[in-house]
């Protein structure tokens, strides 16, 4: 046999991937051989090109020691990727399969391109171990890359099993996480482990399934049903991406809003206490069905996603009053926190829509630390160096319109809609701190009720919207229905925003 044969046998028998049992296994868990899951990303013709097929080449349980790494064209983009087979040991991460992973981030790196990490992974290999874990140029290095690289390309990881330890890292350092429902999971050790340290006994989906970590923990961005849908995700996703920090997104066609801007006006209640969802006001705002809602079942009372608006990216980040009256919480100051400050590594404008009462009181949220976290959103929304504007939609009570940009964080533009109130507190919890003794030594029921009527009254008038315009505390209050135009054109005038931030190494805040 000729040397090119031997060559074409060996990549014949690395492409099958692991022993057929383990094909079989893959069948029964309702999961795609990795092969055929890259088909998903890179089309029916597999447009890509694969580095370190050999790895490990003389050991033939290992072909491609269980990950395929290259680049390859999706959606006619060209991004990096690494891919895991579970067909070989279940996916794990050996001396060479972690140098494959290092290797791809270094070209992604060096090639300012985005990278698709693909994991179907049990952690690392532990009869593989010694010491290659912490080694220079080993598996342990996979998270300093990450690091680096944080910021300055795109990192999108997609979960297709349980994924333990190290393989559980290293979606969390990705800017984006996707999770197939009842097949992905994520913990630092497995139940078995977790058994063994704490004595408790404890399943796979609520130690770290798909449904926790979107609802409780926070760590995931999308939740998918089906290995297809994951795909389609990606590919949304990176579209409102650009390639690395110092490009911006591309622009595509304008599109009409799915709901007319003349709606705003039925959906924004005048009463300042009363519902409405804020996604009915987006609609109306951004080109029709370009929202794509990061983190949607984590922190519901803030709302953050990519749009468009005329074609060009934008973020958005929206108090949501239908969800506990669109208060600000530990959880959703670091939802909003993550998401800003996302939007800013990778120039993509920011639009607030802020409608809050602010940050919420009491004993349970300062045990969450809603004071640090908190803080953590003001400071990303403050730094923040991307064209930013204020939409103040209705209430805009105490710090809570710090967290969203209001007129004292450098916004480009605070724009108010004629329902607009910006105040230290609401009303009735203003007199009630100021006038609580005089209140309550007034016998008569009904004299108390036109007391607390004037007195509300008189705070008010304090932030009229018209004295606030006059003072020139917002700089412009606009129709409801000339929202969409007047977003977009001052989007327009400020894209080449230029504001250089004081010279200094980093912040001490650590978002």
């Amino acid at each position: 046999m000729n040397r090119e044969q031997n060559v074409m046998n060996e990549i014949e028998r690395i492409r099958k991937g692991g022993p057929q049992r383990n094909h079989e296994k893959l069948k029964k868990m309702d999961k795609l051989f990795v092969r055929d899951r890259l088909r998903l990303y890179f089309g029916q013709d597999n447009i890509y090109y694969e580095t370190g097929t050999f790895a490990n080449v003389f050991e033939k349980e290992l072909p491609n020691d269980g990950i395929i790494t290259g680049a390859g064209k999706l959606d006619d983009r060209l991004i990096y990727f690494t891919a895991s087979d579970f067909t070989v040991k279940a996916g794990s991460i050996g001396k060479k399969h972690g140098e494959k992973i290092l290797r791809a981030q270094e070209a992604a790196l060096k090639g300012k391109r985005p990278i698709l990490y693909l994991i179907d992974s049990s952690g690392g290999r532990i009869d593989e171990s010694n010491g290659y874990h912490v080694e220079k140029y080993s598996g342990g290095k996979i998270f300093y890359n990450h690091s680096i690289m944080s910021g300055r390309i795109p990192q999108i990881g997609v979960l297709y099993g349980p994924c333990f330890a190290g393989t559980a890292y290293m979606p969390v350092f990705c800017d984006f996480v996707v999770m197939v429902e009842e097949m992905a999971g994520m913990a630092i050790a497995s139940p078995r482990m977790v058994q063994m340290a704490t004595g408790q006994k404890v399943d796979v989906e609520e130690l770290g399934g798909a449904r926790m970590h979107a609802e409780k923990s926070g760590s995931v961005d999308f939740v998918v049903k089906t290995e297809e849908e994951a795909a389609e995700t990606v590919k949304k996703l990176l579209s409102y991406l650009p390639d690395h920090f110092e490009l911006a997104p591309e622009r595509v066609a304008a599109k009409s809003p799915s709901r007319s801007p003349e709606e705003i006006d039925r959906i924004i209640p005048q009463e300042p206490n009363q519902a409405y969802d804020v996604k009915e006001l987006i609609d109306c705002l951004v080109d029709g069905d370009s929202f794509l809602e990061v983190k949607k079942d984590y922190a519901k009372e803030l709302v953050t996603g990519f749009a468009r608006m005329d074609g060009r990216t934008i973020g958005i980040v929206a108090n949501q009053p239908a969800v506990k009256g669109g208060a600000i919480f530990p959880e959703s100051a670091d939802k909003g926190a993550k998401f800003v400050w996302t939007c800013d590594a990778y120039n993509i404008p920011l639009l607030f829509l802020c409608d809050t009462p602010g940050f919420m009181v009491g004993t349970q949220v300062e045990q969450a630390g809603i004071l640090r976290r908190g803080r953590n959103f003001i400071y990303a929304s403050s730094v923040a160096n991307v064209p930013k504007l204020c939409v103040v939609v209705r209430k805009a009570y105490g710090a809570g319109i710090y967290a969203m940009a209001g007129p004292a964080y450098e916004p480009d533009a605070t724009i108010a809609l004629p329902s607009a109130e910006i105040a230290i507190m609401g009303p009735e919890a203003a007199i009630n701190a100021v006038y609580f003794n005089k209140i309550q030594s007034i016998t008569d029921p009904k004299e108390k009720v036109e007391m607390v009527k004037m007195l509300r009254d008189e705070y008010r008038a304090e932030y009229d919207i018209f004295k606030l315009a006059g003072d020139l505390v917002i700089d412009e209050l606009i129709m409801p229905r000339n929202l969409r135009k007047e977003i977009s054109n001052r989007f327009e005038l400020i894209g080449r925003k230029d504001f250089p931030l004081p010279t200094k190494k980093h912040s001490t805040i650590l978002s």
